[in-house]
């Protein structure tokens, strides 16, 4: 029988799911360093027969990397394996089993840069009950405790998801308890909010790498809400300047078929000059003096011719 369970979560429980998780008590000790040491406490209830293999899948996208991870059952450490894949880490390990009965594991692992660092405030920001899962948990409890240094310091706490009643039991520790069930595909992330600048801790590499993201982002959207505006400015300068162009081109080409034609008369010019010459050579002396007085080129031609040239969830089971 599913203790604690309602109608509809026991039929859920059953139906879909050879186990359920009778509780999952999630511990969250910030130190003075940043790091977060994350203690799992998992207890499964096996309703039937079922694979002997437990595993926790946990988001990479904001943390800087995760360490120190061990599995253990009743105060023993067991063996385990973990490695990543598709920015999660994956931790697995075997245990026996013979259902109906069930087993309590404890994971441990530290978060390195999984700190939120920003000048309004500094927190912790948790998914501490996973969505990516088959089976319900029963009831869950989250605690957060930040180091002495920031006693008193605790601004603002609260959840997100499934409804907790949460409270401050000392100067440093906060408590989230679940009102009800949890059922598959949904979560409870916890939020504690506290002054910046206090803890020793730079900004984490993934939040550097998100800052950068963004301005990218937002550079992009920028060219692309005035791509439109200037290949339209650049399309009326180059017109206005193609325009311009064929402009002066025909003044020049108009200019230069003027003086071909003008060229030409003054030719004829001294044609007339040669035939003064001729006049010349007829002796009537009166007459080519005349020629000559009527240009240069009538006198070439009297010579002789003219010329021219620019970024914990997860899954578990």
């Amino acid at each position: 029988m599913l203790i604690g369970l309602s109608p509809a979560l026991q039929t859920i429980a059953q139906g879909t799911s050879p186990f359920y998780w009778d509780f999952i008590n999630v511990e969250i000790d910030v130190q003075k360093n940043g790091d977060m040491l994350v203690s799992e406490t998992h207890k499964y209830v096996f309703t039937q027969p079922h694979t002997n293999q437990r595993y926790r899948y946990i988001p990479l996208d904001k943390v800087d990397k995760i360490t120190d991870v061990t599995v253990w059952e009743n105060q023993e450490q067991i063996p385990s394996k973990n490695g990543i894949r598709n920015n999660h880490i994956w931790i697995k390990w075997q245990h026996q089993l013979n259902a109906p009965e069930a087993h309590t594991f404890v994971l441990k692992y530290r978060v390195i840069g999984g700190l939120h660092i920003n000048d309004s405030g500094d927190k912790v920001y948790w998914k501490a009950i996973f969505a990516n899962r088959s089976a319900v948990i029963n009831n869950a409890k989250i605690i957060v405790r930040l180091p002495e240094v920031l006693s008193e310091k605790i601004q603002r706490y609260k959840s997100l998801g499934v409804p907790t009643n949460r409270q401050k039991i000392n100067s440093t520790t906060v408590e989230f308890v679940a009102k009800k069930a949890i059922p598959p595909q949904q979560e409870i992330e916890v939020l504690v909010l506290f002054p910046h600048n206090i803890l020793d801790v730079s900004k984490p590499n993934w939040q550097r790498i998100q800052v950068v993201s963004s301005l990218f982002s937002g550079l992009l959207d920028l060219i692309s809400s005035i791509f439109p505006t200037l290949m339209s400015f650049l399309l009326i300068i180059w017109l206005i300047r193609s325009s311009s162009h064929r402009s002066r081109s025909s003044h020049r080409s108009r200019s230069s078929h003027r003086s071909r034609r003008s060229g030409s008369s003054y030719g004829g010019d001294g044609g007339g000059g040669g035939g003064g010459g001729g006049c010349g050579g007829g002796g009537g002396g009166g007459g080519c003096g005349g020629g000559g007085g009527g240009g240069g080129g009538g006198g070439g031609g009297c010579g002789g011719g003219g010329g021219g040239g620019g970024c914990g969830g997860g899954g578990g089971g």
